[in-house]
């Protein structure tokens, strides 16, 4: 059990009997939920692979999974359950868990928000004005609050209910007044670019959810998820964790599934553990000393601290510690796990400057990340390490997963070979597997109502992108998901490869940019190699091509090149006959 759990279970059973709203209070300012009934929200975590608990196992401790009502085995994915279980029930639960099952607190949605349109800089309005606005798609959004939806929707910044299916994973009504209004900005941005699409919400306040979503998404034949939420501590390697295996879901049932790279460049340390000369069993964040990473902590500030490592070379145990001087102000110290992470508000009426240390419970050293995911304008680490900082899902190898980093929208329309124009939080790659991360940059800072201002963060760069996609695919519907990844990496490659020449750890491929819209355009391209003229991708032979075009629809080859096969077009088809950027030679 994560050891905040016990704690919690000791608070409780401390407490004097009175109303339960001021331990609320208490916990909500540690990041833990707990209802009216006295259960704690929680997540129940098997070993990767391994099935979900059993849920009668929860049942016998007086606990209940979130049952949504949804799909069958509703509360579970993966190796994952969602629960609540008595806060008094909490280590009797854990010592009858399975072997290698843990209970951690509930990952609650983690947004990657901080705050000229991206359809323009995009030029995914040249599709929306000209018809392609996402009519015959649906795309979904996963986020937690959707504050200020129905005031987005009336003034016409938002899709009408009758285009609209509302999922409600989370125990709080869909458009609560507590709730974030990160959703309703995540669907704003969407809206922009595909507005004839149809659209799935769907509200979440745990991993679990994200998978129970992304199955209920499949059922209802969704084309493309925008999720601008971030997770950690689900697994070092690549394609580890509940959250992988639900975007790796998507991908695999024709869907483009859009996340954010994550905003954590400048809140992330990345190495090797050092417990410096003199051995004492603390980290060293810098060569010849310094034990604590220190940062700024606002009133009323604060958010998630998370500390994972390697475990391929041996077995270690880290711990985690957030300071005030002398003062621990919260911990970290499961036994056996591979994973540390605790939540922290600062009640005290004033910033704090608060300070991280990491100490070496038993085992060797190891390379380990921690990540702190602030709320409230908190600051930025001390001793930073962009390099790395990408959130889960962005570490899945399937490139219909999509991870997208920040560029503002005033400097979206910078020429490739641009640098220095990323957004400072944006997180960087490599994955921990040596995935070159993110694949995609969007506009960010664009304008909306739910906020009355504009909407920041890798959040509103990636609906920018999901939304521009699903625009640019209603264009073609009958390509499948591969193909419309494919063209979107080239042309973001091609005219917006900003910073290193190529695919590098900044930018992506590039700013994701389009072609101006024809309708009825036939795609050409030697590159996608499509050598058996498949309907659901762009066309390898001009013969091809020709024969699927409509008379006075365009060919468009991308990007030029030779096809030098000779066509029949005997007929009386009229066809447009475009190159982009490169010469094209015909063989006729």
């Amino acid at each position: 059990m994560q050891s905040i759990l016990y704690d919690v279970e000791q608070s409780a059973a401390q407490r004097a009997p009175g109303p339960i709203a001021p331990f609320q209070q208490e916990l909500a300012g540690r990041h833990l939920r707990l209802r009216d009934d006295n259960k704690i929200h929680v997540e129940i975590v098997g070993p990767e692979g391994a099935p979900a608990l059993d849920l009668q196992a929860i049942g016998r401790f007086g606990g209940d999974v979130d049952d949504h009502g949804l799909v069958p085995g509703d509360g579970r994915f993966a190796n994952r359950t969602d629960a609540w279980v008595p806060v008094n029930q909490l280590t009797a639960l854990a010592r009858a868990l399975p072997e290698g099952y843990f209970m951690e607190r509930a990952a609650a949605f983690t947004p990657d928000a901080v705050g000229g349109e991206g359809a323009i800089s995009i030029n995914s309005d040249s599709y929306r004005d000209g018809g392609a606005n996402g009519s015959g798609l649906t795309i979904a959004v996963i986020d937690g609050g959707y504050r200020n939806l129905t005031l987005a929707r009336n003034v016409g910044d938002a899709p009408t209910l009758g285009n609209t299916t509302f999922v409600n994973l989370a125990a709080s009504p869909f458009e609560d007044s507590d709730d974030s209004r990160h959703g309703t900005g995540c669907v704003e941005a969407t809206f922009d670019h595909c507005p004839g699409a149809q659209y799935v919400l769907y509200k979440i306040n745990s991993t679990a959810d994200t998978g129970t979503a992304v199955t209920d998404a499949i059922n209802k034949g969704v084309n493309v998820i925008t999720h601008s939420l971030s997770r950690y501590n689900l697994g070092w390697a690549d394609n580890t964790g509940a959250a992988c295996t639900a975007a790796n879901n998507a991908a695999d049932n024709g869907m483009l599934f859009f996340t954010s790279a994550g905003n954590r460049a400048q809140q992330h340390w990345q190495g090797n553990f050092n417990s410096g000369p003199d051995a004492d069993g603390w980290h060293d964040w810098v060569a010849g000393g310094d034990e604590r990473n220190t940062l700024a902590i606002n009133d009323d500030g604060g958010g998630n601290f998370y500390l994972s490592w390697d475990t391929s070379g041996g077995t270690y145990n880290y711990d985690l510690y957030l300071y005030d001087g002398n003062t621990v102000l919260a911990s970290s110290t499961n036994g056996g796990n591979t994973f540390e992470s605790f939540g922290y508000t600062n009640t005290t009426g004033s910033t704090i400057t608060a300070s991280i240390a990491v100490f070496r419970s038993s085992g060797g050293t190891s390379e380990m990340e921690v990540f702190f995911h602030e709320s409230g304008g908190s600051g930025n680490f001390e001793r930073q390490v962009a390099t790395g900082s990408t959130t889960s899902p962005s570490n899945t190898s399937d490139s219909r997963v999509i991870s997208n980093a920040a560029v503002t929208v005033s400097q979206h329309d910078s020429l490739g070979g641009t640098s220095g124009i990323v957004a400072s939080y944006s997180s960087r790659g490599p994955s921990n597997g040596g995935l070159i991360l993110p694949d995609l940059s969007g506009p960010t800072n664009t304008n909306t109502t739910a906020y009355g201002r504009t909407f920041g963060g890798t959040s509103c760069a990636t609906p920018n992108n999901a939304g521009a996609a699903c625009a640019f695919w209603s264009a073609r519907t009958g390509y499948n998901n591969s193909a419309m990844q494919w063209l979107l990496f080239e042309q973001a490659d091609m005219f917006k490869d900003w910073g290193n020449n190529g695919n590098d750890n900044t930018y992506g491929f590039g700013g994701t940019q389009f072609v101006d819209f024809s309708s009825n355009t036939i795609w050409l391209v030697r590159g996608y190699n499509n050598v058996a003229e498949a309907t659901t991708g762009p066309n390898y032979t001009f013969q091809a091509a020709y024969d699927q075009a409509a008379s006075s629809g365009r060919i468009l080859i991308f990007p030029g090149g030779s096809y030098p096969e000779t066509a029949n077009m005997l007929g009386t088809k009229f066809l447009n006959v475009e190159t982009v950027e490169n010469n094209a030679n015909l063989g006729f």
